[in-house]
């Protein structure tokens, strides 16, 4: 599967992209989508905030150190954010019969977050601004449409990559999804 095959497979989950996490192939992929991620929660991070305090320097160089700062804060804490979640899965697959393993673990997740891409920015933006009951409806529908996608994913990370029937693959994800929103 070369790497332009990849990404169509990567937005349905197909079985053969999470196969490749058990050969190692799928590292810089994973980095990639969780840099995205990174970068594009950092961004409406940086939106939000130019809503709540529009005197935030955006002028001159600050135009680029201004978006820069919230790109990488956005980058680290969607790391750290994704290594707790990595810890819960790990902890739903061993829990469900699936080998777990760390690294596997990382690339699984890894894989599975173009969803995110959407889930998280709109999540933001959603949690800061839900005025209007017409706008939480607009924004609400896509927050529903990427945590389904979301969730297949990730399911589809548990079955292919961890080798878990379907029916228990639903409910582990169904236990780390119940586990992190409580959490949070």
């Amino acid at each position: 599967m070369t790497y332009l095959d990849l990404w169509p497979a990567l937005l349905t989950g197909k079985d053969e992209v999470f196969h490749l996490a058990h050969e190692g192939k799928v590292r810089n992929i994973t980095l990639i989508n969780i840099t995205v991620l990174g970068i594009l929660f950092g961004l409406s991070n940086l939106f939000v905030a130019l809503r709540i305090s529009p005197d935030l320097p955006m002028q001159g160089k600050f135009a680029l150190i201004t978006p820069t700062l919230f790109s990488v804060m956005g980058i680290v804490y969607m790391f750290v954010a994704l290594a707790g979640f990595c810890l819960i899965y790990w902890a739903a697959a061993k829990a469900f019969g699936g080998p777990g393993g760390f690294g596997l673990v990382m690339d699984l997740i890894g894989l599975s977050a173009i969803p995110f891409w959407l889930l998280a920015p709109l999540l933001n933006y959603y949690k800061n601004f839900r005025s209007s009951e017409s706008m939480s409806l607009v924004i609400l529908l896509p927050i529903v449409l990427a945590f389904a996608w979301s969730f297949k994913l990730i399911r589809q990370s548990m079955i292919a990559g961890q080798g878990i029937s379907e029916g228990k693959a639903t409910l582990a994800v169904a236990c780390m999804w119940i586990f992190s929103i409580s959490s949070v």
